[in-house]
Order: structure tokens, then sequence, then C-alpha cells
């Protein structure tokens, strides 16, 4: 029965009596049958970045800080404090844009994108603090992609604010679910971190920079940090939602009350994500795809073609990257792969793409420059009506013996929300994992995640995480 009190309170306060009275058995078993594969599919990003050297600093940072070793860090030696250890995960995870995705824009607002895996690292730190039974972690999970959700609805669909800024909801959320905190200081956590969470659309525009890969780590540190302060009684901002300087501004939509304590569907929102198979933005896996296929077609001999021609959806979003100088000219591996003109360029030069493509600075070689500019890259409103939601890709080339070569991925490789594949994901855990985890290390942590709801505990998986990097 619903509370008779409830609408007195705010947003925040609505949504912690909403997941204080939720249960791991609430969650359909479909949900948590999902989310064991996006877990997995998130733990393979975060050992495929162990050499990078943006996760290399944010680590060897965190390890001369210090702390009491509470949590688990991917292939680490040592743990870390829950804070630090949600900020070394969150950064591994993210740091080489593999990581699952949202498919489509929200109904409700518009609003599109985003990574909801982003907050597992939140999920495994608070499950090991608690400490939590394998389901209650794949629950959390199930509940972190579910929140996430219902923050898109509230933003702008073409908002100044970028997505993660939902995270400051969904990190204490999930973390202060995990911990049984009661429900008042639980809608403490979550406004003491969302007052610190709004980010600008910025980190992912323009010159992109580091913080690009480390901006909702930051956020899920922040969240973590807020769930223990709130712990000890320490109160937050409860009107953030309603307040006319609160942050009216980030969520405009609403009511946000409603749309936070509405209840859990049986087809939430962890079934509208896709994984990647390339290692680069959302919008990008089609445009990879097509470059592939167009070296497949020309036989490598991307010099014989005249004029190449890229076509894209025609959407705001899309238009927006095509315009954004520091995507049309990347100086950075982080422009790179947000760069639909590289990304499309080293797919045709190279017919392949995974993380060796950005090795020396291919961004800048003069050959793959060249290719770039000769690209023309336009809209299509015709592929929005086929597949809008999957950012379709089209090529059009012209040899120079005037020759015509075309190609389409309308939607591309691993865009199976509805029905996501188990081998898909357990192929590329192996591929991207190839480097520090060999088969037998890689075979033990595959069979933990997928037993994980039976599991009493975490500690199986977690000493697995800690210890199985096998490969130097």
């Amino acid at each position: 029965m619903e509370d008779p009190s409830s609408s007195n309170q705010g947003a925040i306060e609505r949504l912690a009596a909403w997941l204080s009275a939720l249960r791991a058995e609430d969650f359909p078993q479909r949900a948590i049958e999902r989310a064991k594969l996006l877990l997995l599919d998130t733990l393979g990003c975060g050992f495929a970045a162990l050499d990078d050297g943006c996760a290399r600093a944010v680590l060897a940072t965190l390890d001369a800080l210090g702390g009491k070793p509470q949590c688990t860090v991917l292939g680490h030696p040592h743990g870390m404090s829950a804070p630090s250890a949600a900020l070394a995960n969150g950064t591994l995870i993210r740091v080489l844009d593999l990581n699952d995705y949202v498919v489509g824009a929200h109904p409700h607002s518009g609003a599109r994108g985003g990574h909801p895996s982003d907050n597992i690292p939140v999920a495994l730190a608070a499950a090991e603090l608690a400490p939590s039974s394998g389901r209650d972690l794949l629950a959390a999970i199930v509940l972190a992609y579910e929140i996430y959700g219902r923050g898109k609805a509230l933003m702008d669909a073409d908002s100044v604010w970028d997505g993660i800024s939902i995270s400051g909801v969904v990190a204490p959320a999930v973390a202060g679910w995990l911990m049984r905190l009661p429900k008042d200081k639980l809608a403490h956590a979550i406004a003491l971190s969302a007052a610190r969470a709004a980010t600008p659309v910025a980190v992912r525009e323009g010159g992109i920079s580091a913080a690009k890969n480390i901006a909702n780590a930051l956020i899920a540190q922040n969240g973590m940090q807020a769930t223990l302060l709130a712990h000890q009684g320490v109160t937050g901002p409860l009107d953030l939602f309603e307040a006319e300087r609160g942050l009216r501004a980030v969520f405009p939509h609403g009511p946000a009350g409603d749309i936070f304590e509405a209840p859990l569907p049986d087809d939430g929102f962890i079934m509208r994500c896709a994984i990647k198979v390339f290692p680069c933005f959302a919008g990008g896996q089609s445009a990879v795809a097509a470059g592939i296929a167009l070296h497949r077609l020309v036989g490598g001999n991307v010099d014989q073609l005249k004029t190449i021609r890229v076509a894209l959806a025609d959407l705001a979003i899309v238009r927006r990257w095509l315009a954004d100088p520091g995507r049309i000219e990347p100086q950075s591996r982080e422009a790179a792969d947000h760069s639909l003109h590289f990304l499309v360029a080293v797919a045709l030069l190279d017919g392949r793409f995974g993380l060796r493509q950005f090795d020396n600075r291919r961004w800048a070689e003069p050959k793959v420059r060249a290719l770039m500019a000769r690209l023309e890259a336009t809209t299509d409103a015709g592929l929005n009506r086929r597949a809008g939601e999957a950012y379709p890709c089209a090529l059009h080339a012209t040899g120079h013996d005037s020759r015509h070569y075309d190609v389409e991925v309308i939607r591309p490789p691993g865009y199976a929300p509805d029905d996501l594949d188990t081998q898909t994901v357990l192929d590329k855990f192996a591929r991207v994992t190839e480097r520090h985890l060999a088969p037998d290390a890689r075979n033990r942590i595959v069979d933990a995640v997928m037993a994980l709801d039976e599991a009493i505990s975490c500690d199986g998986l977690m000493r697995l995480l800690a210890t199985e990097r096998t490969i130097e």
C-alpha cells in the first residue's frame, strides 16, 4: 500500500522508500541473467585496460594515498578503501570505451545514450563491504540500470549536462541498498552524492581529455563516500529535485518522485542495453563495421577509391558530432575513439578495429589524416526510419574506374538488446582479456559470474578478480 505521507515527500525520499522496500527476490530472473552477462562484459573491459596509461596513473595515485584495503581492485594485488576501489575499477572499465551502452532514445524525454555499467564498480565495492550474497550483487546491478534509465527520463534530449550526472543518484542508491541503510540515511546518501554530480557535456566534446575516462568514476567514488558519510549520520539536501536552486536545470522533466518510485517492471532498463564489439563510442560501432566491410569489398586497395561518402542517421546528436572540430581532427586517444572520421578511416585502411588501432598515435599518422580529409560525412533521414536507434551507417564509394561500392550496416555487431547472445559476450571476454588472463583463469571467472546468483557471498569472485592477472 502506498505510504499516505509520500505525497509530502520529495523525490529523493520517495526513491529511498522505494529502494528500502525492494528485495533481491523481487527482480525477474531474466533481468538477473542479463546482469550476469553485462557484469562479465564489464569485468572484461576492466582487465583489458590494465596497461592503459590513464588507468595506471589513477591506480598509482590511489596507491600513494593509501587507506584501509576494504575492497578488491581488478588485477591489483592490494585492496583499497571502498571509495578508492570505486574510482579505480570505474576508470578501468570505462577508459577504453568498450563497456556497454543504452540503445536508442528514452521514450519519455528523448535523451540518448549512456553507460549504466559505469556504476557496476560501486555495486562490487558495496557488495564486498556489506557483505552481500551473489544474488544481491546481481540485483543491485539490475537496480543500477533501472535508476539510470529513470534518471534519463528526467533529462532534456539535448541537455548541456552529461548523462553521467545521473550516477550521482545511482551510485549511493545502489551502495546504500546493498549496505541495508535505513531509508532516512539512504535518502541523505543520495542527497549528498547528487549535490556534487552535475557534469557538463564538455567532458566529451571539443578537445576531449582524460576527464572523459574518469568523469563517471569520480562521481561513483563520491557516491560511495556519501553513502559511508550518511551511514555515520551526515545529512544532505533532500529537496534537490524540488528546490529552486537545486537540480532542476539538470533534470527538468518529471515529476521525479513519480518516475523514481514507479513499480519495478518485468522488462526493465537493463534489457535496453547492447555490448560493444569495437573500442569506440556507441555512435561509431556501425561506422567501424561499415569501414571494415568496404575494406573487404575493395580488397584492401583504398587508393583505388576516388570518393567516399559516409552517411549517418539524421539525428541532432549526430549532426553535433559531425560539427565538432575536436572530433573531426582528434588530437588525443580520447578524442580519436569519438571521431567518426578517424574510426571510418582506420577501419577502411586496416580491415579491422581493436585496441591496437590506437597504437603509435594513429590519429596523427599522415596516411590516416589524408584519408580522413577525403571523407564526405553527411546525414540521411532514410536511415532514421530504418534503425535510427542503432546509429546506422552507409558508405558509398566510387573508384577511379567509375565503379561504385556500397556498404550498409543498419545494426552493428553486438546489437541485440532484446536477446543478448551469451556466446557473443564470452567471445568478447576472451578476446579483450587475452593479454592479461590465461584461458584457465578466464574460465574460472566466467564460471564464478555465471553461478553468482547461487553464491552465498561474493568472496570467491573477488578473490579471482584480485589475483587472476596471469600474463604480463
